[in-house]
């Protein structure tokens, strides 16, 4: 090919002309491979740095051409003319490259000797050249100008030589009478040498040629320039695209090339697939260039015409991926998002999510993924622990390093607890090399809150994962519609889990679920969806046709003008239905008018055979028709597998083989390889819910019970032989698919109900007591009618398990009804125990306090154990219990003998149920309780809830004032609850030593202490929500009473009462929204803090006096804090009005209460003259029992008892001695870091001296208070100081006073006295007065 002649043009953007970039490339490629030019000339084409860069410059080429044919100017076009050497008049420009010395235009890379794959590059035809046309002769010569392009392309990816037809013409003509554009080529090169005379003399207002907006004219006019020849391209003629093909361009680049040669007639287009318009053309070079992979790059022809179309990749739903992986970039925000996939079967739901799953991990995030399945929900927590179980799979075959950090990071984060989790997920019982086969549960407690304890684990070892990872993480759920509650409240956990939504650490949820069936979404995941703030929901249908051909188009990897025909076709018949599409297409491409061409390299079909073929009206007997033609023995063992589920493990086909006497490994392969299942890993799985449900509809439906029942029993030997769980529950559940009915020897029955009762118990190990449930009363089924006379051990054992499970699951229904059968068969009271036991529970749960211990002290005196309650000496019961335990000094005790008598065990647990209830109806029964405990554990051993005895015995001793003794009973049942090695009630007695702490240390170090998060754990972690909530909200009291930043206590409340709400413990949300109440009032952010219902009810009904007490008891401290006096009268005659129920135990509450309700009743005191002695004598009461606890902590309660000192000496009319009383208390609170205590001292000191007319010192004395305010972040109450202090005073409070200043003397010589000095002396001077 000889250079173009035309020269370099003046633009902002140089170009080079087309030709030489053509050459500059090959020869810079050719360099780089560094043999021999001859040789690899015909592989350079098919370079990816020549190919890629060659597509884009087309694409822009063709672009132009449809953008010129769309701008019409005075009803005309101005397009170019066809001919047969544009190549010549093609520049090539790039935004971001410069020219190389060697005059080349390469990407970044070209100085190295990388041409580079530039996306900036592009062509453009010289505006020079272009013509005046009509609309109607732009129509007409369309054709031309593709054909025209079509030799450009040609000479492009041919490494510039012209096609043998073309170069045979122009040596017969002659190179000057070949016309181009409809004027002589000497015409076209003297009007392109004048231009380097005009260049300099144009007016840029009279450009006519600055057609694309961005042209290589900027600025140039043509003078007098003759109009083209309107005369149309003299011949099209055929060009032959071989030499392409022998140059080893990929098929799909030949075949666009000679669609676009195909124009070559005058009439009609010659070939179906020619080219109709510039448009198409410029579509499939842009699909070729966004899309190489499925569009550019030939496929393995050979390999398809043996195994027929594969399927896999997601079409159409890109709109829908986005939306998902969207919401997955927010979950990076700090809060759990979680989004659900539904719609009818087959609409690609799974194949969306597993797509949004490459893109998770190619991010570096861990997806986790897992399947609920309707035939094996025996299977405790099947598909969390199976997606768990995976990753852990994963972990243990790739990377050893994140493997150890697993183990250290369980081991930290779980402890001896991971045990429950290692029977959940076996690979991590091989990663942490546990035993769980001989693993002895030392925990004897009574897993009533088992499933909220594994809950609570699985979340702490997600964060593990993440932790370990340092990733987000993904859990992915398929088919909740077959989902169990108990997974699905495993998953909300994780929602919840505020650990799992930080910045750090993300949580996404993905879910799947079929609409459209009777057995639709559970109900309770349509709640959790709805009650949560990040809830994505995506609804997927059949395709429309438009889509069907872009599925049909990227799987047959042909452009979509060219299967728009086919997928017609396939459209009608499938109604859009994605699965039935995937599957037919398969059908037909084995065999049938699909199939793939060796010769052209693509496939090719027979519309008119596809046409005429006859389908079944639904997917789902197209499937079955699918398998009805295969093998007798494929069709057998499909139909097997089919019962087991929608996937099965090698390791256990191997094992049904042997049990069955059948083959299956080969059929299942055979099965594959039509794409009926799929093998990953070891697994085989159905490639589609409905494949399995065709298998399953296979067997009649009146014998699927007898196959169910005959699998599970050829099971049972192999369960028990190789003590394999997995198989225990497979075989189980396969027994109960079958049920009574299908039993054939009733010697079975009692075979099969003991089968359910030891699947139960493993299940009852892992905290499935749904599972467990579900197996126990399947085993109640299978027992014959005479049950109690003939199997009497396993009746009971089975009723016993089930209604413990029933109280777990809070089915108290069930639970009546097991307990009064129970009760009714049995022969011995022993035997009925239990079941009594879990009705005291159920009654204690259901706050049905008085019910629970009239039921509890019967069960004890049935048991010969005796209780005296009545007219109890306090004093007297103490010093028997201290006598018992002084017996038997604490090493003896942490070794001594364990309890092993069963009605003994079951005494202690009735009484721990007591003693509750009576700690609330009355506290003085609670002593000959704990010492009845004591009694029975020295007598007869420690059983695991001895430890809750001395716990209960050490905070009543703290009660009656015996702090530091107490304090260390408390301690040991720690020290003993984990010597003895049970879990039951250690969140409670860390929460109780955890009380009492307060009145040892200061409360400040107490809010920092790990007691708190360790007593929160350890409740959680033993299922006891009740516990872990009081955990949460006592250390948000602490804070709060400890002058904690207002702030800080606000958003604590808000997370504390989300976490309550999510847990239905409203008792402790009622209480922590009374915190918040004050909190925005001192802040002055009132906000509507509408009554909750079960707020209602407390307050309403008087359900709970305690909880009303402790309500009113807040509401009228706030309103004291305004000095709204109509108020605080009408709260605090509400608190008294309320039983005074105390408890037997130590609370750090009752401090709290008693400072506020003596402030109260001082202020009242001096308020009110008509019950000024009442009022008094209240406060004098509550400033007596701060005086005590002062004595055992100085740090947290001095502040508060000078105070009240102060307050009540001011009721005396005593100023002398309440003025040094009121300093004393600025200071203590000052130098003890009690910023709310100081606020509220020198805010009652101003009010004093305010009352004495020492209004300097008062508005001091404001001043400070208004500082301490401001300080602790009680902005509203500063704003109602300062205007109290203007409209009053008329003054304007001093913003620079020094906190921590005494300004009285007095303060001083008190200072040097002891408490109890300060004490004796304010009595005689009182005594004086």
């Amino acid at each position: 090919m000889a250079a173009a002649d035309t020269a370099k043009p003046d633009h902002d953007d140089d170009g080079i002309p087309l030709p030489e970039w053509i050459l500059s490339s090959f020869q810079k490629i050719q360099q780089q491979q560094q043999g021999n030019t001859a040789q690899q000339h015909s592989s350079v084409v098919s370079h990816h740095d020549f190919l890629m860069p060659a597509l884009r410059l087309a694409t822009s080429l063709a672009d132009q051409l449809c953008v010129l044919q769309d701008e019409t100017e005075d009803g005309q076009l101005l397009l170019p003319t066809p001919g047969l050497d544009w190549i010549n008049q093609v520049f090539v420009y790039n935004s971001h490259k410069n020219w190389v010395d060697d005059g080349s235009l390469f990407g970044a890379g070209a100085n190295s000797g990388e041409v580079g794959d530039d996306k900036n590059i592009r062509g453009e035809i010289l505006p020079l050249l272009l013509d005046k046309t009509t609309e109607e002769e732009a129509r007409i010569t369309e054709k031309q100008r593709i054909y025209s392009l079509g030799l450009v392309i040609y000479e492009i990816f041919s490494g510039g030589e012209r096609p043998v037809e073309i170069e045979q013409l122009q040596q017969e003509e002659g190179e000057q009478q070949v016309e181009l554009w409809g004027i002589q080529f000497n015409e076209v090169q003297d009007e392109v040498n004048l231009l380097d005379g005009v260049i300099n003399n144009v007016d840029n207002d009279q450009d006519e040629f600055n057609l694309l907006g961005e042209t290589s004219f900027d600025g140039i006019i043509q003078q007098d320039r003759k109009s083209p020849s309107k005369k149309p391209m003299r011949n099209m003629y055929a060009v032959s695209i071989e030499p392409l093909r022998a140059k080893g361009l990929p098929r799909s680049v030949c075949d666009l090339v000679a669609s676009m040669m195909n124009c070559h007639t005058e009439s009609n287009l010659s070939g179906e697939e020619a080219y109709r318009s510039m448009s198409e053309v410029r579509d499939d070079l842009q699909l070729l260039v966004g899309k190489p992979t499925i569009y550019l790059y030939d496929q393995d022809m050979g390999k398809l015409s043996t195994n027929g179309l594969q399927f896999g990749d997601m079409f159409g739903r890109n709109a829908e991926l986005s939306t998902i992986k969207d919401a997955y970039r927010r979950s990076f925000s700090g809060e759990s998002e979680l989004v659900t996939i539904f719609g009818q079967s087959g609409t690609g739901k799974s194949l969306l999510a597993y797509e949004f799953g490459d893109y998770v991990v190619s991010g570096g995030g861990i997806f986790m993924y897992g399947k609920f399945d309707q035939l094996r929900q025996g299977k405790p927590f099947n598909a969390l622990a199976s997606a768990l179980n995976n990753c852990c799979g994963m972990l243990l075959r790739s990377n050893a390093l994140l493997t150890q950090q697993l183990i250290k990071g369980v081991n930290s984060v779980l402890g001896r607890e991971a045990y429950y989790l290692a029977k959940l997920i076996p690979n991590l019982s091989f990663i942490l090399g546990i035993d769980v086969t001989n693993h002895v549960n030392q925990d004897e407690d009574d897993c009533s809150n088992g499933q909220k304890r594994l809950q609570y684990l699985l979340c702490q070892f997600v964060q593990v994962l993440s932790s370990v990872f340092g990733s987000s993480v993904v859990l992915f759920l398929d088919d909740l519609q077959w989902a169990d509650s108990a997974s699905i409240e495993a998953v909300n956990q994780l929602l919840l889990t505020d650990s799992l939504s930080s910045i750090n650490t993300h949580f996404f949820f993905l879910g799947c679920y079929r609409e459209g069936e009777d057995n639709n979404c559970n109900p309770l995941w349509k709640e959790i969806c709805s009650g949560h703030a990040r809830s994505t929901n995506i609804k997927l249908d059949y395709m429309d046709e438009e889509t069907v051909n872009v599925v049909i188009s990227e799987s047959l990897q042909l452009f979509p003008r060219l299967t728009r025909t086919l997928s017609s076709v396939i459209y009608r018949k499938t109604k859009g239905h994605p699965l039935f599409i995937a599957k037919l297409l398969r059908s037909l491409s084995k065999g049938g008018p699909l199939r793939p061409s060796l010769i052209q390299r693509r496939w090719e079909w027979d519309i008119e055979k596809i046409e005429c073929q006859k389908l079944p009206e639904n997917v789902a007997m197209f499937l079955t028709n699918s398998i009805g033609a295969l093998s007798e023995d494929v069709k057998s063992s499909l139909s097997i597998m089919s019962c087991f589920g929608a996937s099965v493990e090698k390791p256990f086909v191997l094992a049904l083989e042997r049990a069955l006497n059948k083959s299956l490994i080969n059929n299942f392969d055979t099965a594959v390889d039509e794409g009926l299942l799929d093998k990953i890993d070891d697994q085989y799985r159905f490639s589609h819910d409905r494949i399995q449900e065709a298998a399953y509809n296979m067997i009649p439906e009146d014998e699927r019970c007898l196959f169910h029942f005959k699998y599970g029993m050829a099971l049972v030997s192999p369960s028990i032989k190789n003590v394999d769980d997995d198989i225990l529950f497979i075989a189980v559940n396969q027994l109960n698919l079958g049920g009574p009915a299908a039993v054939q020897d009733m010697i079975q029955t009692a075979n099969v109900a003991s089968l359910n009762l030891r699947a139960g118990k493993k299940a009852m190990e892992m905290s499935d007591f749904e599972a467990a449930y579900s197996y126990f009363d399947h085993g109640i089924t299978f027992l014959p009618k005479k049950h109690w006379e003939e199997y009497y051990s396993l009746s009971l054992e089975l009723f016993d398990l089930a209604a413990k499970c029933a109280l777990t699951k809070g089915d108290f229904d069930s639970l009546t009804v097991l307990t009064e059968e129970v009760t009714t068969k049995t022969h011995d009271f022993k035997d009925k125990l239990n079941v009594m036991y879990l009705s005291v529970c159920a009654l204690s749960i259901s706050f049905r306090l008085p019910e629970a211990v009239r039921k509890g002290l019967h069960i004890l005196s049935k048991l010969d154990i005796g209780l005296h309650l009545e007219k109890v000496n306090p004093e007297a019961s103490a010093k028997v219990t201290k006598d018992l335990l002084a017996a038997h000094p604490g090493d003896e005790l942490l070794n001594y003998r364990r309890m092993t008598d069963p009605p003994m065990i079951m005494a202690m647990k009735v009484l721990v149920k007591v003693a509750l209830g009576m700690n609330q109806m009355s506290p003085e029964a609670v002593l000959p309780i704990v010492e009845k405990m004591i009694q029975l554990s020295l007598s007869h051993g420690l059983s695991p809830v001895t430890p809750i005895g001395l716990a209960y015995f050490g905070s009543y001793t703290a009660k009656i004032g015996h702090i530091e003794e107490g304090y260390r009973y408390v301690k040991f049942s720690l020290t003993l609850l984990q010597k003895i090695g049970s879990i039951e009630n250690l969140g409670e007695i860390y929460g109780m030593a955890t009380q009492i702490k307060c009145f040892v240390e200061p409360v400040q170090a107490v809010c920092e202490h790990p007691h708190f998060n360790n007593a929160y754990i350890a409740a959680m972690t033993s299922g006891d929500v009740l516990v872990a909530m009081a955990q949460i909200h006592l250390n948000n009291y602490l804070r709060y009473n400890a002058g904690v930043n207002l702030q800080t206590i606000a958003e604590t409340c808000a997370s504390n009462q989300k976490t309550m709400a999510e847990r239905n413990q409203m008792l402790f949300l009622v209480m922590d929204r009374q915190i918040q109440t004050s909190v925005l009032k001192l802040m002055g952010e009132d906000e509507d803090m509408t009554f909750l219902p079960v707020e209602q009810h407390i307050l309403g009904l008087g359900s709970n006096e305690s909880i009303s007490r402790v309500t009113y008891n807040y509401k009228a401290f706030v309103s004291f804090m305004f000095r709204c006096y109509d108020d605080v009268k009408f709260y605090i005659e509400k608190v008294y009005a309320c039983r005074d129920n105390s408890w037997a135990t130590l609370f750090y509450a009752h401090s709290g209460e008693s400072f506020s309700v003596g402030l109260i009743n001082f202020w009242l005191a001096r308020k009110e003259k008509k019950k000024q002695q009442q009022w008094f004598m209240r406060g004098s009461e509550s400033k007596l029992a701060l005086k005590r606890w002062t004595q055992s902590c100085q740090w947290t309660f001095e502040a508060k008892w000078y105070l009240l000192e102060a307050e009540e000496a001011f009721c005396n009319h005593d100023y002398e001695a309440a003025k040094p009383f009121y300093e004393k208390a600025m200071l203590s609170a000052y130098q003890h870091k009690f910023v709310n205590d100081e606020a509220l001292a020198c805010e009652l000191a101003a009010n004093f001296y305010l009352h004495l007319k020492e209004n300097d010192k008062a508005v001091h004395h404001f001043s400070l208070a208004y500082q301490c305010y401001h300080d602790w972040g009680a902005y509203g109450k500063c704003k109602s100081l300062s205007e109290y202090v203007e409209s009053h005073l008329n003054r304007k409070l001093d913003m620079n006073v020094r906190r921590g200043e005494s300004t009285d003397s007095s303060a001083t010589s008190l200072q040097q006295s002891s408490l109890l000095q300060t004490s004796v002396e304010l009595g005689k001077r009182r005594a004086n007065n």
